[in-house]
């Protein structure tokens, strides 16, 4: 009984000592897993705090708060409810595992493509712009890696150019074979009427697969096509492979 007693006051001091440190603390713990990720002007703890500017490479991300769950550091995990307020902006669940996984559950996203793509070298090639929200049921990141996702979007007055592509939905998925699937289909009776899929296979092989069923987009799709793809259209299909570098240097 008493060697109980002992153990939880020790963790529970460990706990009080863990949510005192100061929040300056996370930003090379976090760059360890995704190294491309800067976290700057941190002000608070690592228990309840804020960073007022968030970057993705070259991608300014917005301002960040988070308010941490000690308590599960008895269950081995680290977990934290975080909120982004910027371009595309996300509440979510985030855990940080002793195995070093990165578990991001329940996450809500809002935003603006116009927004997030002006800060994408590429971008004034497709000049996308339209609204995206969706749920993010569970991602999974390790050593920068992307293990597993599950989530469901929706792509409103989606546009490309002076293209007028329409609503979407989409669905990502990680199937037993490990590939990451994203599946969409349009919605509506206005733009394009087509449904596709796009996939990252374990050899980091990304594939985009789009079937158009009005043949009157596609003309106008082959030749956004031929501005980042070789590859000519397959009937009223089309279809883009590359590897996950290239993917990369894309965005």
């Amino acid at each position: 009984m008493m060697r109980r007693l002992v153990a939880t006051a020790i963790a529970a001091y460990l706990v009080f000592l863990i949510v005192r440190l100061p929040a300056n603390l996370l930003p090379p713990l976090v760059s360890e897993q995704i190294p491309d990720l800067t976290l700057n002007g941190i002000e608070g703890t690592v228990w309840r705090g804020a960073a007022r500017s968030v970057a993705y490479g070259d991608i300014h991300a917005g301002e960040l708060e988070w308010k941490a769950r000690p308590l599960r550091l008895l269950l081995g995990q680290w977990n934290t409810a975080v909120q982004l307020d910027g371009p595309m902006s996300t509440r979510a669940d985030i855990g940080f595992s002793l195995t070093g996984k990165i578990n991001i559950s329940n996450a809500s996203i809002d935003g603006n493509l116009t927004a997030v793509s002006r800060y994408l070298p590429q971008a004034p090639v497709l000049a996308l712009r339209g609204e995206l929200s969706g749920l993010i049921k569970s991602l999974v990141i390790q050593e920068g890696d992307l293990l597993e996702v599950e989530g469901t979007f929706m792509l409103n007055n989606l546009a490309a150019g002076d293209l007028s592509l329409g609503d979407f939905s989409a669905e990502a998925a990680t199937p037993g074979d490990g590939t990451k699937r994203l599946v969409f289909n349009s919605v509506g009776r206005e733009g394009l009427d087509a449904e596709g899929e796009l996939s990252l296979d374990q050899q980091d092989k990304i594939t985009l697969d789009l079937l158009i069923r009005n043949p009157e987009h596609l003309g106008e799709l082959s030749g956004l096509f031929r501005k980042f793809s070789s590859e000519e259209p397959d009937g009223n299909r089309l279809r883009w492979t590359g590897d996950r570098a290239l993917l990369n240097s894309f965005l």
